[in-house]
This record gives structure tokens, sequence and C-alpha cells, in this order.
């Protein structure tokens, strides 16, 4: 048996961020993928991660991955039927580019070979097979807590590697 694995480099930019108490400000979350051999798979950004930083409790913001609409949707396209295992880092350290400040990602990724995000289930660190559809997809939303606790106005950017294996 030939496991293939293709890694994917998501690049979250946010956008200026202000921690204004005054204003009604968000922040919002664009992932783009880089695919080491695409003639085999690919991941396509369908929606963003949305962030609205006035919805904070104790400096953190919580995005459910299988129930929030402002999660992000990426969907996996690959040989139809295929099995695969999908591994990615839950934390992320997003730092400032502008100076001082940092934004800390606790990640939380759901999974489903079909697009019904209340229906998926969680992609987590243990080994599991996961099946994309007959068509050819696999639906992954991504959500978690998003700590703003040393969060400084600027710009934000920051990478989150996911790595998928046919099995």
């Amino acid at each position: 048996m030939r496991i293939h694995p293709y890694i994917f480099i998501l690049l979250f930019v946010i956008q200026p961020l202000t921690l204004d108490a005054q204003r009604n400000t968000s922040v919002s979350i664009k992932a783009s993928a880089s695919v080491i051999d695409k003639s085999e798979i690919e991941l396509i950004t369908m929606k963003n991660l949305d962030i609205d930083i006035n919805n904070a409790k104790n400096g953190k913001v919580y995005i459910s991955a299988q129930r929030d609409p402002q999660a992000a949707l990426v969907k996996v396209k690959g040989k139809p039927d295929a099995y695969f295992r999908m591994t990615f880092s839950p934390v992320v350290v997003i730092k400032n580019q502008l100076g001082k400040g940092k934004l800390t990602m606790n990640y939380e990724m759901y999974g489903l070979n079909i697009d019904k995000q209340n229906a998926s289930e969680p992609i987590d660190g243990v080994d599991r097979r996961l099946q994309i559809n007959k068509d050819g997809w696999y639906y992954i939303w991504l959500g978690g807590d998003i700590d703003i606790k040393d969060a400084k106005p600027g710009k934000y950017d920051g990478l989150f590697t996911i790595e998928i294996e046919y099995i």
C-alpha cells in the first residue's frame, strides 16, 4: 500500500485589528492553500473564518466549527471514494506585523463528506480514516478559541498547516 502525503499550508491574514470598544469592529481571517501536487488533491477555500471581537468573553472569542456560520469552510477535492488521514497543529500563534501583540488560535476542525456543517464530526489527533465522497469532495469547517488578550492594533498573519495523506 502506497501512502501519498500532501501538505497544505493555509496562510491566515488578519485585517487591521482595532480594539476600541466604541467601534463595531470585526476581524476577518482569510485562508489560502498551497498544494504540493495539485493533480492528486486540492483544497478550495469557500468561506473565511470571520471573527467579531465584540463577542469576546474574558479576552477570547469562540467560534464553533460545527455550529457557527462564522466558521471557515474548506473543500477537499480528491479521488472519489478514497480514504485519507488528516493532521494539523491545533495551536498557532499569530504575530502582529506592525510591532507588539499576538493572537493565539486554538483551532477545532470538523469534517464530513457532505455539505452539512451541523452533522460534521471532529477531526483531531486520533488516527481516523476519512472518506472523500463519490463526487470527489470532503468538507472541512474550521473554528476554535481565539485569544485576543495580547492583541494590539495592527496587521496579523500566520500559518496553519494541514497534512493530508491517502491511505
